[in-house]
């Protein structure tokens, strides 16, 4: 390249200011190129976050409607909806807030019968429950449930399109104390579905048998089972009771619970509640009382409903031979020393599954303390409704049923063969 030569200091002069604007053009230029190329990247990420936010709004609302929360899925796309003009939510918001509301519409109501069914604590190890080395073998495969047949029930009872369904929920009680029956809303072809587990006391006969040690706080705030392994370990465990193999199954399968709603947990007294010894007047019973209540609380947040199952047990219970006097300690006692840490409950689940009788004074106690439902053990699953209490059957799914009317059950809940656990022992009732 050759050397310029200026004519004079001036045409020099004019030349630099000339290239000076041409410059501070050039770079201006550039300026607004790389703003507009970096404004566009903002566009683009905004839009795309936008589109993420809306995707994660959507999604929480559809598992929300899944688990029958319409209304708390509609709050949360208003939320969203309110927070960006139409023009940043697009039709997406919009669309599904429609869909919803045209679930909710389509609850039909629901005329048939609410079925109960029922276990006591299940089974973990059968090679321990069967094996005759302390309480009797036949008693326990006659009226327990193994964990394996509870996990095969469940997807049948999905399958079938039940819905767990809350017990208190099935009544409406009015100022002056009269039951009557409340409606129910369903999608079409669901049914409800109550259940509930007797005895979650763990008893202490129970604890060389293969059955959870109690119930305790897991390491995610939720209620897992202490189990004691045939090796003599002690473990916490997801599936060592319906409680937090029901939990477990929801979560999969919202679309099974009615609002979260699990089950009703019936409790005795006279060896504590949930594994606590809490009424035994033991050096550790206030700090136990403590771990009940926070359980039980814990249960309560979860979809669990808590019911008297009596404090004693006692077997005049079973006998019918049960006096005034013994009735009016047996049901005041649990109000005083399982109530207060469990909660009050207007839920009555019959101890030995006797049944109701309106006109005997010593039933009427129940009710006139204050419980509004009452459960004995009947396959008729006829609800019957009195004045001022519910009588709601409840069916035991146990070996005993399944070996004695598996039609029965083949009709209504599952197909016996393939729940059954075949680790039983043969026994012919």
């Amino acid at each position: 390249m050759g050397i310029i030569k200026w004519d004079s200091d001036k045409q020099r002069s004019k030349y630099l200011k000339l290239a000076v604007a041409v410059g501070s053009i050039v770079v201006v230029a550039l300026a607004i190129i790389i703003a507009k190329s970096a404004m566009g990247q903002d566009i683009k990420a905004s839009a795309q976050n936008n589109t993420d936010e809306k995707s994660t709004v959507i999604a929480e609302a559809d598992k929300l409607a899944l688990g029958y929360f319409y209304d708390e899925a509609l709050g949360v796309l208003q939320r969203e909806s309110d927070l960006m003009d139409q023009s940043t939510t697009g039709d997406a918001i919009q669309l599904k807030m429609a869909d919803i509301k045209h679930q909710k519409e389509s609850l039909v109501k629901y005329n048939g019968v609410v079925e109960h069914v029922f276990f006591h604590s299940l089974i973990i190890y059968p090679e321990l429950a069967f094996d005759n080395k302390g309480h009797p073998a036949q008693g326990y495969n006659m009226w327990m449930t193994t964990v394996k047949e509870f996990k095969a029930m469940l997807p049948e009872l999905y399958k079938r399109g039940y819905v767990l369904y809350p017990l208190n929920e099935t009544i409406t009680v009015a100022g002056d104390g009269t039951v009557s029956p409340k409606d129910i809303y369903l999608p079409k072809g669901k049914k409800p579905l109550v259940i509930s587990i007797d005895d979650v006391n763990y008893y202490d006969y129970m604890k060389p048998d293969g059955f959870a040690n109690r119930l305790v706080i897991g390491p995610d705030k939720r209620v897992w089972t202490e189990v004691i392994t045939p090796q003599g370990e002690t473990k916490i465990t997801r599936d060592g009771d319906v409680m937090p193999i029901l939990d477990d199954f929801v979560a999969k399968y919202p679309d099974f619970s009615w609002k979260g709603t699990k089950g009703v947990i019936a409790l005795t007294g006279y060896q504590g509640a949930l594994g606590y010894r809490i009424t035994d007047g033991l050096p550790e019973e206030p700090k136990w009382q403590q771990e009940v209540k926070a359980v039980a609380d814990n249960l309560k947040a979860e979809g669990w409903l808590f019911a008297c199952h009596s404090y004693t047990h006692n077997g005049y219970f079973r006998t019918g031979k049960v006096t005034m006097a013994q009735m009016k300690y047996d049901t005041d006692r649990w109000k005083q020393k399982i109530a207060p840490w469990v909660g009050e409950t207007n839920i009555y689940i019959s101890p030995f599954g006797w049944h109701w009788n309106n006109k005997n004074p010593i039933h009427r106690y129940i009710a006139d303390s204050g419980y509004k439902i009452f459960c004995p053990v009947d396959i008729s699953r006829k609800t019957i409704f009195y004045k001022d209490i519910m009588v709601m059957p409840r069916v035991n799914l146990d070996d005993y049923t399944m070996q004695k009317r598996p039609e029965f059950l083949n009709q209504y809940y599952f197909d016996v063969n393939k729940v059954y656990d075949k680790s039983r022992p043969a026994v012919n009732y």
